[in-house]
């Protein structure tokens, strides 16, 4: 599984559109404020799939949105 390049900058668009605080999604979330803020700032490239799936809840969007389509279909070697 593979996140889009720009992950935080989109997370943290997402966040800023909504009006929200880092503190406020952490809160939500359930996910720590430097987690949030470390994917945010691309320290994290990779973050945890239950982080982000809780992020996304929050923000109403879907965590499908920033992984990366590499083509591989099921059943397919």
């Amino acid at each position: 599984m593979k996140w889009i390049k720009n992950v935080g900058k989109m997370i943290k668009r997402e966040r800023l559109s909504w009006g929200m605080s880092l503190n406020r999604l952490s809160k939500l979330s359930k996910v720590d404020k430097e987690t949030i803020e470390d994917i945010e700032k691309g320290k994290i490239s990779n973050p945890d799939f239950f982080d982000m799936l809780n992020i996304c809840d929050v923000l109403e969007s879907s965590v499908f949105f920033y992984l990366i389509n590499d083509g591989e279909k099921s059943g397919k070697k």
